[in-house]
Order: C-alpha cells, then sequence, then structure tokens
C-alpha cells in the first residue's frame, strides 16, 4: 500500500465493529493542530479582514494580548499564519493568513452552516450558551422593522459572565457575539441569559418580562418600545 493512502479502518475488538485508525486519522491529527478554543476565531476574523494585531483582540475581548500573541505565534509556526513585519515601523506588522490559513475557509462556513441548523441543547458553559443565543437572534432580525439600515444593539448581562454582548445588522452585513461592540451602541437591552432564552424560545412574552421589571433599557423610547417587534420567532426544527 502506498504511504500517501490513508490507514484503512480495523476493528475494534470490544463492538466488533469497524472504527477509523485514530493514530492516522486527518481528523484526529486536524483538531489536535488547530482544534483549540481560540485558533479558528483567531483565523475567523482574519477571514474576515483582520491583519493588525490590536484589530484582532478587539474582536475577542475573551482572549487576553497575552493568549492572544501565543496562539499567534502557534499559528505562524505551523504554517497557518505569516507575520509580515515592517523594517522600518514595527507597530505596521500585520497578520496574513497563508494559503493553508485561508483554506480554512470552507471548514469554518460549514461549522457555522452546522451550529445554525442543528439548535443543540445548552453545553453548561455560559458564554457559549450566550453567544449561540445572541447568534440565532440576529438570523432572526426582521430587518423590515428595522428602523434603519444600520443598527447595534447591545444587551448587559448584570449578573452573569460574560457581562456584555451585541448584535449588528447593516445593509450588507450583520453578527453577533459576546463582548463589547466596536459600533455605537443604539440601544441597550438590560436582561439576564436565561430571560433572553425564554423570550426567543417563546416561553414568555416581552411584554410580560418587561411588567416583571426583567427586560430593562437604555436608550430612546422608541427603539425600547419597538424592539420587541424586531424578530421572528424560530421556527422548530423538525
Amino acid at each position: 500500500m502506498s504511504d500517501t493512502q490513508p490507514a484503512m479502518p480495523r476493528l475494534d475488538p470490544d463492538t466488533d465493529g469497524w472504527m477509523p485508525s485514530v493514530a492516522y486519522c486527518p481528523v484526529s491529527l486536524g483538531t489536535r493542530l488547530i482544534g483549540d478554543r481560540w485558533s479558528l476565531l483567531i483565523v475567523r476574523e482574519m477571514l474576515v479582514g483582520a491583519s493588525r494585531f490590536n484589530a484582532i483582540h478587539r474582536a475577542m475581548p475573551g482572549l487576553s494580548r497575552t493568549l492572544l500573541s501565543s496562539r499567534l505565534r502557534y499559528l505562524e509556526r505551523i504554517g497557518v499564519v505569516d507575520h509580515v513585519v515592517d523594517g522600518r515601523h514595527r507597530a505596521r506588522s500585520e497578520y496574513k493568513l497563508t494559503d493553508a490559513g485561508l483554506a480554512l475557509r470552507p471548514v469554518l462556513e460549514a461549522l457555522g452552516t452546522w451550529t445554525s441548523q442543528w439548535q443543540l441543547p445548552p453545553t453548561g458553559d455560559d458564554e457559549l450558551n450566550a453567544a449561540s443565543l445572541l447568534w440565532h437572534m440576529h438570523r432572526g432580525l426582521d430587518r423590515t422593522t428595522l428602523p434603519k439600515k444600520e443598527l447595534t444593539i447591545g444587551f448587559r448581562f448584570p449578573n452573569s459572565e460574560p457581562s456584555t454582548g451585541w448584535i449588528y445588522v447593516g445593509e450588507f452585513d450583520s453578527g453577533a457575539c459576546v463582548g463589547f461592540p466596536e459600533r455605537e451602541i443604539d440601544l441597550t437591552v438590560i436582561v439576564e441569559p436565561t430571560i433572553l432564552g425564554e423570550l426567543w424560545w417563546g416561553k414568555r412574552t416581552c411584554a410580560a418580562a418587561i411588567a416583571a421589571g426583567d427586560v430593562g433599557f437604555e436608550g430612546p423610547t422608541d427603539l425600547a418600545s419597538a424592539y420587541p417587534g424586531w424578530f421572528r420567532r424560530p421556527t422548530p426544527r423538525p
């Protein structure tokens, strides 16, 4: 057998079933190389245009500058990122994705599609749960009901960590995540993630939550009044 051919499946003695070889499985190798918490997120930010250290860091406020520096050096070492240094102005140095890094785009797109299609139950990780919820909500925004073409909704979670999040919708793009947005906030919603999840999945009405004091707002009163009508209820997965 050629050295370039993948290893053949082996018979697992405990299950009498065929299993892929763990030692030579490309999936196993790939997850060991780039399957940590931050590497793919760094690549994601670079794919959408972030090339300077500060720009990448602003997009991921939960990642310390020390750890970001370490992960960038690692990605450079395995051939995913190039560090381009300006000899005269080191502050202007940039990080560029190599061909191997650019080839991760369909991997990230497929992962995003899978996450959106299969609305999986809470993981127990508050940060992941809040980020996932905001992402689903941003996909449920009804643009026809919004007061303007560009809108940033901030979320403050007083007794939770992370303590902030945001949803942005523009004329040609949109997004959502935990952390502080780089754009000016039009309306801030003050609510705990658990309450926000109940509203999103239709377990409570926004009017009832507001009346009970579980949802508050900072910003123009007309935007606060219109906020409950900006979202389409999710269609349950069959």
